[in-house]
C-alpha cells in the first residue's frame, strides 16, 4: 500500500469546495494578437530546432516530421499554429516545457473552424516531455495526443475542445500527471460518438516501462463513453497505477480496465448511466474484467450507481475506501448482462459503505468473497469478522467531507489545521488490528482507522476518554500517555512484521 499525504491535502480541500471547477480558468484564448507573422511550418526538420515565445507564433500547414535523431525544443510561452488536418510526428525528440506562467498553446490557427491532427509520437523512446501547455481542437481517432511505441512524460497540460480521444496509446510508456482533461461535451450537448469521447485510451506497457496517471482532474463525458479505458499488462510486468486524480463523472465507467492495476487515492463522483448510454452495461466507477487482479485503495467514492463490476473470473482487493451513496449494487459478480461471466471474487476490509444498502451482488457458489472490519448494513456481516452497522460520523458530508470526526483532532481541509470535534467515530482504530497504521497521526491508537483516510497522515486521531495525549511516552503505542498490557498485544500482534515502503 501507498500513500501520499500531500495529495491527500489537496484531495480533501477539494472535497471541502464540493469538487466544483471552473475550467474556463485553465484556458487561453486563441485569438490573441502577436507581433510577428507567423512562420510556416511543413516537412522534416534538418536540425535540431529551438521555438521561442519572440519568435512565436509558429504556423504548422501539414504533416511536420520530427525525425529520429533530431530534437525540437518548445520555449514557455510559445504559440503554435495548426491549420486543418495538421499535426506533428515526432520521431525523434520533443522537448516542450513552458512555465506557469508562460503557457505553451497548441491550437488551430485563428480564424478556422477545423481541427488539426494532434501530435503524434511514433517509435520514439526519448525523453519526450510536454509540460505547463494548452492543447485544444485537435480532433482525430488517433488522439490530441498519440503514442505508439514511445515513451512521453505529460505535466501540467490541459486538454479542452475534443469530443475525441484525448490521450491514445500502444505498447507505450506514459506518465500524465497534475493535468486538467476538461468536460467532453457541454451541459446540454449530446455525445458525439459512442466509445471514442474518451480521455485516455490504450493498451500495452512496454516491459521497461510505466503507466501512471497521477493528480490529474477528469472532467465529464457522457453516453457510452468511459474516463480511462485501458487493457494489457499484468503483474510481475509494469501495470497502471492510477492515484490521487478526481473523476467528476460520466454516463459510463470511470475506468473500464481489461489489466492489473493500482488505484489508490482517487475520488470518484457521478458515475450514473445517462439517457444517451444504450450499451448493455451499466455505468461503475471501475469495469474489471479479464481475469485480472485490481487492488483499490484509499479511494472515495460517492453519487454513483456501481462501484464495481468484477467480471470475467476477476478479482477485486478492496481496502481502505469510503463508499457513499451509491443507488445500485456497489459491487458485484453477476447482473446477467450479455457477454459477460461472473467475477471470482473480493477481498475487502477497512472500508465503509454509508447509504449504500445494497452492498453486494451477483454472489454465486463459487464466489470468493470477504468482508472484514467495515461498516455495512448488517445483512453482510456473516461475510468476515470485526464488521459494524453504525454512523460512521462524517465530518461534514453535505460538502463531501469524509475525514472521520474526533474528540482529540480530526483534519479540516477548509482551514489546514486539526480541530476537535464533540464526539469520536467508532470507525477510529476500528480496522483490521493487524493492518499497518502507515502514516496515521499521533495519538493513533495503534490500530487503523476505517476509510479512505486509514493509513495517511489524514487519519483522524484516537481518543481515550481524556483530554489528548500532548507527551509521546516511550514504549506508549497506543498514544494514551501510559505503557502497559494494551501496548504490548499491539506490539505482539506485529512481531517481525515488514511494513516497509520503497
Amino acid at each position: 500500500m501507498r500513500t501520499n499525504t500531500n495529495a491527500y491535502l489537496v484531495i480533501a480541500t477539494i472535497a471541502v469546495m464540493n469538487f466544483s471547477f471552473d475550467f474556463s480558468k485553465m484556458v487561453m484564448r486563441a485569438d490573441v494578437a502577436y507581433a510577428s507573422t507567423p512562420s510556416n511550418w511543413t516537412g522534416a526538420l534538418k536540425v535540431d530546432t529551438t521555438w521561442t515565445q519572440a519568435e512565436s507564433p509558429y504556423h504548422v500547414t501539414g504533416d511536420f516530421v520530427v525525425p529520429r535523431g533530431i530534437t525540437l525544443t518548445i520555449m514557455p510561452g510559445t504559440t503554435i499554429f495548426f491549420e486543418a488536418k495538421a499535426r506533428i510526428v515526432i520521431r525523434g525528440c520533443l522537448i516542450a516545457e513552458g512555465a506557469e506562467s508562460e503557457l505553451i498553446h497548441f491550437t488551430r490557427t485563428p480564424g478556422s473552424t477545423g481541427t488539426w491532427n494532434g501530435l503524434q509520437f511514433v517509435d520514439t523512446t526519448s525523453e519526450n516531455h510536454i509540460g505547463y501547455a494548452l492543447l485544444e481542437y485537435a480532433r482525430t481517432d488517433d488522439g490530441m495526443v498519440g503514442l505508439q511505441n514511445s515513451n512521453l512524460l505529460i505535466d501540467h497540460v490541459t486538454m479542452d475542445h475534443c469530443d475525441r480521444r484525448r490521450i491514445r496509446t500502444i505498447n507505450s510508456s506514459l506518465i500524465v500527471r497534475d493535468c486538467v482533461f476538461v468536460d467532453i461535451f457541454g451541459t446540454s450537448e449530446p455525445p458525439s460518438t459512442d466509445n471514442m469521447s474518451e480521455h485516455i485510451w490504450g493498451s500495452g506497457v512496454p516491459k521497461d516501462g510505466h503507466f501512471i496517471i497521477e493528480n490529474n482532474i477528469f472532467g465529464t463525458t457522457k453516453g457510452h463513453n468511459d474516463a480511462i479505458d485501458f487493457d494489457g499488462p499484468s503483474r510481475p510486468l509494469p501495470i497502471p497505477l492510477i492515484r490521487d486524480n478526481v473523476f467528476l463523472g460520466s454516463g459510463d465507467d470511470a475506468l473500464d480496465l481489461e489489466c492489473d492495476a493500482d488505484i489508490e487515492g482517487n475520488v470518484f463522483m457521478n458515475f450514473i448511466r445517462d439517457r444517451y448510454n444504450t450499451a448493455t452495461g451499466e455505468s461503475n466507477i471501475i469495469s474489471a474484467g479479464a481475469g485480472k487482479h485490481y487492488v483499490m485503495v484509499n479511494n472515495i467514492m460517492y453519487n454513483s450507481q456501481h462501484v464495481a463490476q468484477v467480471k470475467n473470473d476477476a478479482f477485486l482487493t478492496f481496502m481502505n475506501n469510503t463508499v457513499v451513496g451509491i443507488s445500485g449494487a456497489a459491487i458485484y459478480f453477476e447482473l446477467g448482462l450479455p457477454g459477460r461471466k461472473p467475477g471470482r471474487g473480493a477481498y475487502v476490509e477497512n472500508c465503509i459503505f454509508w447509504n449504500t444498502p445494497l452492498v453486494f451482488a451477483g454472489i454465486k457458489e463459487t464466489t470468493d468473497l470477504t468482508e472484514r472490519y467495515s461498516v455495512l448494513p448488517t445483512q453482510w456481516h456473516y461475510l468476515g469478522t470485526g464488521n459494524l452497522d453504525v454512523d460512521p460520523l462524517f465530518a461534514d458530508p453535505n460538502n463531501k467531507d469524509y475525514h472521520l470526526k474526533s474528540q482529540a483532532g480530526r483534519w479540516d481541509s477548509k482551514n489546514q489545521n486539526w480541530i476537535n470535534d464533540a464526539v469520536t467515530s467508532p470507525c477510529i482504530d476500528a480496522g483490521d488490528p493487524n493492518s499497518s497504521i502507515g502514516f496515521e497521526p499521533f495519538p493513533n491508537g495503534g490500530r487503523i482507522n476505517m476509510g479512505a483516510y486509514g493509513g495517511t497522515g489524514q487519519a483522524s486521531k484516537s481518543y481515550f476518554g481524556s483530554p489528548p495525549c500532548e507527551t509521546i511516552v516511550a514504549g506508549d503505542i497506543n498514544g494514551d500517555c501510559k505503557v502497559d498490557l494494551q501496548d504490548f498485544v499491539l506490539m505482539a500482534s506485529h512481531w517481525l512484521e515488514d511494513n516497509h515502503y520503497p
